[in-house]
């Protein structure tokens, strides 16, 4: 049987805080229902890579403790999240984790600097709490931060402004590639290989398999929801998509499906 690579958005992160990288409440239910939801594939071997933002450790925390809560022994058991950052919450069953040995830490998973991208699009920004204020002063703060940001993205991604960036668009969607490849590379002897990581990743590695246009990545991004799995089968002719974006086990009620 092909094994397939699960990459998986993180839960809903902290919109409008002065640290965007840390899960909201919500986020880590979103989290905990994924892996109740992808239980039943997990299998002995599996291998779980991780990027290096401490949303990407919270939401793996969360949802393998769920996925495997029933089955995995205590003992030996390690937790990926920093010690200083909350426990998984009790909703996600006995607080089990995974074997350290069966997570690799990959930082070609990470989101782009959205940071960055803003304050080059608008410089005033460069002060992040100027940025929060303003959009806490917006009637639909979400809405207004998606019209900066969308413009703020088709900046960087157009190539005519690549020396304002210390992450071009052509090298992020380069170095996300080569962590499909490696991800693949590590599937060879595994079932399921699950991957932690962000909207920009998955977006950046399903545009190349489509072979689709720069613009095209982009709305594929912004329509990635929060706690989503997109499945990737490892094929002998290649990777091949099997499914995108799938949150069904979030459209139980209409607060858990979000986007930022």
């Amino acid at each position: 049987m092909a094994a397939t690579i699960h990459l998986i958005r993180h839960g809903q992160a902290a919109f409008g805080a002065a640290d965007y990288d840390e899960l909201s409440s919500l986020g880590r239910q979103q989290s905990c229902l994924l892996g109740a939801a992808l239980a039943p594939l997990w299998r002995d071997g599996d291998r779980v890579i991780v990027g290096g933002m401490r949303r990407h450790r919270q939401t793996a925390e969360e949802c393998l403790t769920a996925m495997r809560s029933a089955c995995a022994p205590q003992e030996g058991l390690a937790r990926l999240s920093d010690p200083a950052q909350p426990s998984p919450s009790p909703a996600c069953g006995r607080g089990v984790g995974v074997r350290a040995q069966e997570v690799a830490v990959e930082p070609r998973w990470n989101e782009f600097d959205h940071r960055e991208i803003v304050a080059r699009h608008r410089p005033e920004y460069v002060d992040h709490e100027r940025l929060v204020a303003d959009l806490s002063a917006a009637v639909d703060p979400r809405r207004a931060f998606q019209s900066l940001f969308a413009a703020a993205m088709t900046r960087w991604s157009s190539g005519d402004y690549d020396h304002d960036y210390n992450e071009t668009w052509p090298a992020f969607r380069q170095r996300c590639r080569e962590a499909l490849q490696a991800a693949a590379e590590a599937a060879a002897d595994s079932s399921n290989v699950w991957v932690f990581t962000s909207g920009g990743p998955i977006a950046a590695v399903v545009q190349g398999l489509l072979d689709a246009p720069d613009a095209q990545a982009l709305r594929l991004s912004w329509s990635l929801v929060n706690a989503s799995v997109t499945q990737l089968h490892v094929a002998r002719g290649g990777l091949r998509l099997s499914t995108f974006n799938g949150h069904a086990h979030l459209q139980a009620r209409e607060d858990l499906v979000t986007y930022r």
